[in-house]
């Protein structure tokens, strides 16, 4: 799979979700077996550049190619203008949000808010694919409610402003992240351009994304929510053999040192915890998550994630013993 010239390892991707597919997470998906990873959103205001959040996500992850950072705004020439910025810095592919449904995003008239100016959609891409000499990708939803084609009309302004490839989440904007994905609806908008499209939407499992690209035919799948607490999934994509209850608690180990590292233990520790409510859900640990979830040192936070894994371990083993 390409985006425009450059080559993709595989078709599947991760979904860029703020808060949450920070460099310590893309770097755990990359590792698992993810194809292609776009930065958490960051806003394209000229003010907003050297924030210390702005700054964090641009950061590449090491090895990780290519390096996408997903774009947000709703002004053509101060777009384009971040984009000369961002491909200053290395970056080498573009992405731009037309997807994003929270409200704070689209009361600036950015996001999923777009859909409802298709005008609009065209020039910002235009804008932003005549500053840069890299790859412009978007991002949206089916439309803005389960009834409109607003998806296809946005992807078709995007391909002829000259975006390389479309991801579409299989829900509307009004729908946020209620109710299931339409792939059908994802496949009128496959059916309408010529560039690559992935899928996004309730993707968990192998099983899952083989349906969805069945019924969507899209080029390929963008996973978000599936793969947080299971960045082993790329794994199961590809074939690769199942990781075991031990690989997996070292993996969240390795996860929460490389936040600690990233972010510095004060505010690392914090950071790292929602993806450890996650993981504690998917391992199905129960009541012993919640004393690691309220600590307040890093070495702590640490310590205590240990004794659960071998708490954990050791009860199924007893269990396995059992039957």
């Amino acid at each position: 799979m390409h985006i425009g010239s450059i080559s993709l390892r595989n078709n599947f991707a991760l979904a860029p979700m703020a808060g949450l597919t920070d460099v310590p997470f893309r770097t755990l998906a990359w590792q698992m077996g993810a194809g292609h990873m776009v930065s958490e959103m960051v806003s394209s205001k000229p003010e907003l550049w050297d924030t210390g959040k702005s700054r964090l996500r641009r950061i590449p992850v090491a090895s990780a190619h290519p390096i996408a950072v997903q774009i947000a705004g709703s002004e053509p020439a101060v777009m384009a203008e971040s984009a000369r910025r961002l491909a200053g810095e290395g970056v080498e592919v573009i992405d731009i949000n037309f997807g994003c449904p929270a409200k704070k995003v689209c009361r600036k008239s950015a996001g999923s808010a777009l859909l409802n100016d298709i005008e609009l959609i065209e020039r910002i891409v235009a804008c932003v694919a005549d500053a840069v000499p890299i790859p412009v990708t978007i991002k949206t939803r089916v439309g803005l409610t389960p009834q409109d084609n607003a998806g296809v009309a946005a992807a078709q302004a995007a391909q002829r402003a000259g975006a390389q490839m479309i991801v579409v989440h299989g829900r509307s904007r009004a729908c946020h992240f209620r109710g299931h994905a339409s792939y059908e609806k994802v496949r009128e908008v496959c059916d309408s351009v010529a560039i690559p499209v992935l899928v996004n939407g309730d993707i968990e499992s192998l099983s899952s994304a083989e349906h969805a690209l069945e019924v969507s035919q899209a080029a390929g799948v963008m996973i978000g929510r599936g793969a947080f607490g299971r960045p082993w999934l790329f794994r199961e994509l590809l074939g690769m053999a199942p990781l075991n209850e031990q690989q997996k608690w070292q993996i969240i180990e390795d996860h929460v040192c490389h936040t600690h590292e990233f972010y510095g233990t004060h505010l690392g520790v914090r950071m790292i915890r929602k993806h450890l409510k996650a993981y504690f859900a998917e391992l199905r640990v129960g009541v012993m998550g919640d004393e690691c979830l309220k600590l307040t040192s890093a070495q702590e936070q640490l310590d205590c994630i240990r004794r659960i894994a071998e708490g954990a371990q050791k009860t199924n083993r007893d269990i396995r013993h059992a039957a």
